[in-house]
């Protein structure tokens, strides 16, 4: 268990010392400038809204990431030059791990530095951390990527399944409902209206349910088994990205690529 300080100064922020405490709302890390969903401890400063990501603490020590066999140091920015991370594709705004990869320049967000390279779920579901994978991304079927695509992928490891998560397009997908989310939040402040709400997983689970359910009389119970058993993996992967509680049944199941 990786210990913190309960504060800290930064050379990145100047109105002194950052307490550790449970954040009160979703931010964007002063350091790394990415959004922030989970609403764990991190940096505060008491005088102003700057969050600091624990990841995100600058450190003169490198550490060895075994996943890909490579020892990072921290950078406090990218000077001006183009970085994508290798974990997750996004630009690199801010702070952020470098090192030599099987002889390559790699660059991770340092929150992607430090996922998970292993995770059991009630001891069903085992999924593992790929810096590679031959399997198939049920959202974005592999495909609609060029050549410099660059993500890591969560792989379930038993049942022989061929398919995986990519962590770039898991943050796309929920970064931007998230986004539509919040707009949607500010335009409208009246009361709850009839229809099908996205704030709410009461409202839109069971209508999926009762859609798939169609689907399951029509086409077999092995059409919905897997869907139940893909959204339980997504929503066990976004819980890993973004500290997330489990998403809609239904709004997962319209962002996973139908296999054909």
């Amino acid at each position: 268990m990786e210990l913190h300080q309960k504060e800290i100064s930064t050379d990145s922020h100047n109105h002194g010392l950052l307490k550790l405490k449970l954040a009160q709302k979703p931010y964007n890390c002063g350091g790394c400038k990415e959004p922030e969903y989970d609403l764990q401890a991190c940096y505060q400063c008491l005088k102003c809204d700057f969050h600091l990501h624990k990841e995100c603490v600058p450190s003169p020590y490198p550490f060895y990431l075994g996943l890909i066999s490579c020892d990072l140091t921290f950078q406090p920015d990218p000077r001006g030059n183009i970085i994508v991370c290798d974990a997750c594709g996004k630009h690199v705004r801010g702070s952020f791990f470098q090192g030599l990869s099987h002889g390559k320049p790699c660059y991770l967000h340092p929150c992607c530095a430090k996922l998970p390279f292993k995770r059991t779920d009630n001891g069903s579901v085992v999924l593992d951390l790929k810096e590679k994978t031959s399997s198939i991304c049920m959202i974005c079927g592999n495909q609609g990527h060029s050549r410099d695509f660059k993500s890591w992928a969560y792989v379930p490891r038993s049942g022989g399944a061929n398919y995986c998560y990519h962590v770039s397009c898991v943050k796309g997908k929920v970064e931007t409902w998230k986004t539509t989310e919040e707009d949607s939040n500010q335009r409208q402040n009246y009361g709850p209206s009839g229809g099908v709400g996205t704030s709410s997983g009461a409202q839109v689970t069971e209508p999926g349910r009762r859609q798939l359910s169609i689907v399951k009389s029509r086409q077999g119970e092995k059409v919905l088994d897997f869907l139940d058993i893909a959204v339980e993996i997504f929503n066990i992967v976004i819980s890993l990205l973004f500290g997330l509680p489990p998403l809609p049944f239904s709004l997962v199941v319209k962002w996973l690529r139908k296999n054909k």
